[in-house]
């Protein structure tokens, strides 16, 4: 009897043994480069901060990951069989922030003695084109497809007011909001810019202005004035970008993919970075990891971070998830470090503290930086307050420290379609919520001295996390956007790059030596198939569409306003630069 168990536990583990050796090489194979090899990278559609997990990845094809495309150039920088990288700039939305950690990663792949090839399609298609022309302009060489153009125009800051709309149709805005620059409901309260939101988007444009300058001017090596020349001319054709020394050849896709892969007169297979950056099973078998959790989205209150009143585009960083994820972090002895990688306008307030103080009880077990990406304004950034280090890309917004809050009165719109309600209340505030009435002078007194405590709670996290007075917080908050360039200078992050120098500022808090290889967990783990069947994503995934940004931030406030009570207290920036 023994003896048989004895044999059927040993065939058990002989069969393990024999998977496992069919797994390993199976990866050694699937993984495996030829020397000489070139790495190919298409950016084609939005560029989103983590690719789709399971299943779903199949469907979510037209996207650029950045966690993707970051494992493949820094991988494919330190690959001797990897001698050049070819960058394929077809039809990619980004904000600025992330053109600039592409730009980063493409420079330091050439810093390895690398070539780089980038083809354009074209820099903008009845838009603005200045983030794909940057991030064209990284590598050595550019070609632009023949027909293609260069939309270099600048940049613009455009404001919808409704006021008018709702007077017409019937619906009074009840808002108010703490920081003369906190602009989010101006939409709803003004029918023109108030001279405080002028301020801010003319300060705002200015600086993204003066980055793209700098940028286009540095890649091509030419002047700032000869730059602004141009863009004062665009949009500019093929040939004239030719010889304005904008792009170096006029080619092809299929031109240019057997230029590349006969560059210097040797042959070069491609590699697709998808491929090439795919974790192996055995990738993250080392003792000490890194936990990167994604703040993507506005920030909600529960769970499920879709939000399907955005449209299929958008997803949401909601406080369960969070939560999940730093008490993930936080308990795992093999994490030496969490980076909290943000990309959020805001959003409620209360989710915002509730995500806050999770990041504050890591931060009191383990070094926790903050990445900022494309936004990491008003609710984005309270949540990044408790971090040990805050890193962002000159072209982030941030900032927006300040709060809003407001219901719409809907009653006289319904009267105007012969609707009527009543109601039978007691108690003197039972209506306070209620979407068909106003708020009383005592409702509205009380309603904005509430937002002024969340505003000055507000101030006092950036004064103790940023080591400042609240008279100094409050100087630099007021609700004011700023870039991530004037954001330094301002104290409200501590150094400019992307996540490769928030991983060496992880590194170096976690004492791990800077070239110490570390597993990285990526966080919040994503949802399988019939998690997202169940959300209803898969159907929004499959009629996906180019996001319309400038009817997001109006959809996220009225949908806001709406929800729930018809009330809301929020820390959100609606600021939408076109670039």
């Amino acid at each position: 009897m023994f003896r048989r168990f004895f044999r059927w536990i040993l065939r058990i583990v002989l069969i393990v043994v024999v998977l496992v050796a069919i797994v390993a090489i199976s990866e050694h194979i699937s993984h495996r480069v030829q020397p000489n090899s070139v790495l190919s990278i298409e950016l084609d559609g939005t560029v989103v901060e983590r690719a789709s997990s399971s299943v779903l990845g199949l469907i979510s094809k037209n996207e650029t990951a950045l966690n993707t495309l970051r494992n493949a150039i820094d991988k494919g920088a330190k690959d001797p069989k990897i001698v050049g990288l070819e960058i394929k700039v077809l039809n990619p939305e980004m904000e600025l922030a992330q053109a600039q950690e592409i730009v980063a990663l493409i420079k330091s792949f050439k810093s390895h003695g690398k070539w780089t090839e980038a083809y354009l399609e074209t820099a903008g298609e009845s838009g603005l084109g200045n983030t794909p022309f940057i991030v064209a302009s990284a590598a050595d060489e550019v070609s632009l497809m023949p027909q293609g153009d260069l939309n270099l125009m600048g940049v613009q800051l455009r404001e919808l007011f409704l006021r008018g709309t709702l007077d017409w149709v019937g619906i009074t805005p009840n808002f108010a909001s703490a920081g003369k620059y906190k602009s989010a409901a101006n939409m709803f309260m003004d029918k023109d810019y108030t001279p405080a939101q002028k301020e801010e988007d003319e300060g705002l444009a200015g600086s993204l202005y003066d980055q793209i300058v700098a940028a286009m001017g540095t890649e091509r090596n030419l002047s700032p004035d000869t730059i602004k020349s141009l863009i004062d001319r665009a949009p500019i054709n093929a040939d004239d970008g030719l010889k304005a020394r904008l792009v170096d050849r006029l080619e092809y896709e299929d031109e240019f993919t057997e230029r590349v892969k006969n560059h210097g007169g040797s042959f070069h297979k491609e590699v697709d970075y998808t491929d090439y950056a795919r974790e192996g099973l055995f990738s993250n078998l080392s003792g000490d990891q890194i936990a990167v959790i994604y703040g993507d989205g506005e920030i909600q209150r529960g769970g499920e971070g879709f939000d399907p009143f955005s449209g299929p585009d958008t997803t949401a960083m909601t406080s369960d998830d969070m939560t999940e994820a730093f008490k993930s972090a936080r308990e795992n002895d093999d994490v030496r470090a969490v980076i909290l990688r943000v990309n959020s306008p805001g959003g409620s307030m209360l989710a915002s503290e509730l995500i806050d103080r999770e990041v504050e009880l890591t931060a009191k077990k383990k070094p926790v930086v903050v990445s900022m990406s494309g936004y990491a304004a008003s609710g984005g950034y309270l949540i990044s307050i408790p971090a040990a280090k805050i890193i962002a890309e000159p072209g982030t917004i941030t900032g927006s420290i300040g709060v809003l809050g407001g219901k719409f009165n809907v009653s006289p719109a319904m009267q105007k379609i012969y609707a009527n309600t009543d109601a039978v209340s007691h108690g003197a505030n039972v209506g306070m919520f209620d979407m068909w009435t106003d708020f009383t002078p005592a409702q509205y007194k009380q309603f904005q001295d509430e937002i002024a405590r969340d505003y000055h709670y507000f101030l006092t996290l950036v004064a103790d996390g940023r080591h400042i007075s609240v008279e100094q917080a409050d100087a630099v908050a007021q609700g004011r956007v700023w870039t991530g360039e004037q954001a330094i200078k301002l104290k409200l992050v501590d150094s400019l790059g992307g996540l490769d120098e928030a991983m060496a500022a992880a590194k170096g808090l976690a004492r791990l030596a800077p070239d110490q290889p570390v597993g990285i967990i990526e966080l919040p783990e994503q949802p399988g198939l019939l998690q997202s069947l169940s959300r209803g994503k898969v159907t929004a995934l499959f009629t996906r569409r180019p996001a319309v940004q400038f009817v997001e931030p109006i959809v996220e406030l009225i949908h806001a306003a709406l929800s729930g009570h018809a009330i809301f207290s929020a820390a959100y920036c609606p600021v939408v630069p076109m670039l």
